[in-house]
């Protein structure tokens, strides 16, 4: 394998500042993200709150389901001594969802072992699930390639609720044929059926959307000792019991500080990334399932639309003894990760670091410090097909992430299109347009109404040719098919759906194509946190 770095492609505003010039957003975030952050951040963070043996037996617990390696043990037994964490997570997508779930975990996991050896000190990699997510829109598909397209493949069973990811069961069969049909979309390979035996494995005692990609995730990052967590497991949540009463005991305040805050950041030209109000309470009341957003009114924690209604008591209460029914939002979440988590950084994407950028003063309500918040590496993988094409081409990679590769796809279309076909198509459209205004105008002086009717008739002449230049454009096209190809190939592969690669394919064509093991390839790459884009060529 072979890697090269460049700058990081398709970076929003805000994300690009971060990665540029951290130490101008001080006001957003409590470090910047280097070395000197890091030791700072061990030096003088007390960690002694964490309540270390409760979450190890709760982090054992969980994963005893999916297997704990000697490693993952070990991580466990530092953890309830005096080891800190690298922490990241991501929802549960089928198959793991899109790549840049398991560039994550190699971030956690990678930093970890960096930082163990830096400082010194046990620092261990954990990957926070977000289970307690109801969008199941963002997590239920995959893309696949049929008939030289991308195609989005929805998991197809539908619920009239929107249940958490960790409480929506699929129907096995119905899941079964789904994923069936995926693999049959890929090439047959070497590792094809491998492969599927091992997904099918997982899917056999795994029923929900988090315990399937929990599954996947252990199977791939076990070795490595990467604990997970799934933010929805119910003793978690009683963990987690004293923090959310410190969130009802603050909800007025802290609601009032990130409002402040956001604002600050909307001032500075970074948008509202929260789209927070005043009224937030910045809690879910969960029931049967479902998540419900509450709002503060007249006193009252209320979800109008459900009819939810609670005092400020009652919703302490059930923070003490039902700790279950609540769940953390955008704002809490980070804020509940820290006060259960000794956490020396936070591994986060763009869009994730551009809400934590509203939080600084969130942290300091509750007397703490955000963590060194880290960029994940972000990673394109460019394998010999494509590698063969882009040198065919004389194209480098960021000609493709720049357009040049689309636009040198349209000159050589252009070059080979006889335009005067379209010139005489869009003549003939015009003077048939015009010789119908001519009739409609002399019917109207003979007082002869039918409009409506020369109208429909144009509307019929204008479709037809219309459709004739659509079959000569095809082809047209058709003839060029093979160079076009080229051309598509290398756009698909590289910029899915005019984007990154990480953020469209999951593991499964890569892992189909080179093999099971290649995800530990990936975990043997010397990365460097430098907010670079890394490619990788195989």
């Amino acid at each position: 394998m072979r890697l090269e770095q460049h700058t990081q492609p398709f970076a929003p505003l805000f994300y690009k500042k971060y990665l540029e010039d951290t130490s101008s957003l001080s006001s957003f975030f409590h470090y910047e993200w280097n070395q000197k952050a890091l030791n700072k951040r061990l030096q003088e963070t007390d960690f002694s709150k964490t309540k270390r043996t409760e979450l190890v037996n709760v982090l054992t617990n969980y994963m005893s389901k999916f297997g704990l390696s000697e490693t993952s043990n070990k991580h466990l037994e530092e953890l309830k001594d005096n080891g800190v964490v690298v922490i990241g997570g991501q929802q549960a997508g089928i198959l793991t969802g899109p790549m840049y779930s398991i560039h994550k975990a190699i971030s956690v996991i990678a930093l970890a072992k960096q930082q163990r050896e830096q400082l010194g000190v046990p620092v261990i990699p954990v990957f926070w699930i977000a289970g307690e997510d109801h969008d199941i829109d963002e997590i239920n598909h995959v893309y696949i390639e049929r008939s030289r397209k991308l195609q989005k493949l929805v998991y197809p069973e539908k619920s009239k609720i929107k249940k958490i990811a960790s409480d929506s069961i699929f129907d096995k069969q119905i899941m079964d044929n789904y994923l069936t049909e995926i693999f049959q979309s890929l090439p047959e390979t070497l590792y094809t059926k491998e492969l599927f035996t091992k997904v099918m494995n997982h899917l056999e005692n795994n029923f929900t959307y988090t315990d399937f990609f929990a599954a996947l995730m252990n199977d791939f990052f076990q070795e490595e000792g990467l604990l997970l967590i799934d933010a929805a497991y119910e003793p978690f949540r009683k963990l987690e019991s004293e923090y959310f009463q410190l969130f009802v005991e603050n909800a007025s305040d802290l609601a009032e500080v990130v409002f402040e805050k956001e604002r600050e950041f909307e001032k500075a030209g970074f948008g509202t990334p929260i789209q927070t109000k005043e009224s937030a309470a910045h809690l879910f009341y969960v029931e049967a399932g479902e998540r419900f957003l509450l709002e503060r009114k007249d006193g009252m924690f209320i979800h109008e639309a459900k009819g939810l209604s609670f005092t400020k008591d009652e919703l302490m209460s059930i923070a003490e003894k039902h700790p279950e029914k609540l769940s953390n939002n955008v704002v809490t979440r980070p804020i509940m990760q820290e006060m259960v988590f000794p956490v020396l950084s936070f591994i986060g994407g763009p869009g994730e670091i551009a809400y934590w950028g509203t939080l600084k003063t969130a942290f300091e309500l509750f007397r703490m410090k955000m963590p060194v918040i880290m960029p994940r590496l972000s990673v394109t993988v460019v394998n010999t097909k494509t590698q063969t094409l882009l040198e065919k081409f004389s194209f480098t990679i960021e000609d493709v992430w720049n357009g040049i590769v689309e636009d040198t796809k349209l000159q050589y279309i252009n070059k080979h299109r006889n335009e005067r076909i379209p010139q005489l198509i869009e003549t003939m459209k015009q003077d048939l347009a015009a010789n119908y205004a001519k009739l409609e105008e002399l019917l109207i002086d003979d007082n002869l109404l039918l409009s409506p009717l020369v109208q429909k008739n144009l509307r019929y002449h204008e479709s037809q040719l219309t459709f004739i230049e659509h079959a000569i454009d095809d082809t047209f096209l058709g003839k060029l098919d093979a160079s076009i190809h080229r051309y598509d190939r290398i756009l698909m592969e590289l910029t899915p759906n005019g984007g990154l690669q990480e953020r469209i394919y999951s593991p499964l064509q890569l892992l189909n194509e080179v093999g099971t093991d290649f995800i530990k390839e990936l975990l043997e790459i010397p990365y460097e946190f430098n907010g670079n884009h890394h490619v990788v060529y195989i």
